[in-house]
């Protein structure tokens, strides 16, 4: 039966190659070693001696581990609604950041259908017709201030 090296034992060694060449090299040198006479006998590594005095040089390499499976991918991020609601809240803190607002009040105000719906609507849905054309009107950017929130 032969020895199984640990991966981490080849490693050490800097992988297979190496390892079999210190192996390779200790039996050299134990071979050359029977034709000396008061020459201490050759050292290595504990490990290449085992190997090499013990089971002739022949082992085994321990398999490769199995590759970490990989991680599942991140799901893509909530693709953009194709229909969407904008609450009222967002729409007036929006159309005061254009610096719109009073032109906003005033249209409102020429309207009060219109009033009452944007009041009391809570929300409005993006591609409203009545919605977009007033804020077209008022010189505001449908797509921006009915953007998703």
């Amino acid at each position: 039966m032969m020895p199984t090296i640990s991966r981490t034992d080849i490693l050490r060694f800097g992988g297979e190659a190496p390892f079999a060449q210190a192996v390779a090299d200790f039996a050299a040198a134990i071979d050359a070693h029977r034709n000396t006479v008061d020459v201490p006998a050759p050292t290595a590594d504990p490990l290449i001696e085992v190997v090499v005095r013990q089971y002739g040089g022949l082992y085994d390499v321990e398999p490769e581990p199995e590759p970490e499976p990989l991680p599942e991918p991140e799901p893509d991020p909530d693709p953009i609604p194709t229909t969407w609601r904008v609450s009222t809240y967002r729409i007036v803190r929006r159309l005061e950041e254009a610096s719109l607002i009073d032109s906003a009040d005033q249209a409102l105000a020429a309207s009060p259908m219109l009033f009452r719906r944007f009041y009391t609507a809570g929300s409005i849905q993006h591609d409203d017709p009545d919605a977009v054309a007033f804020l077209t009107a008022i010189g505001a950017d449908p797509e921006v201030v009915l953007a998703p929130e």
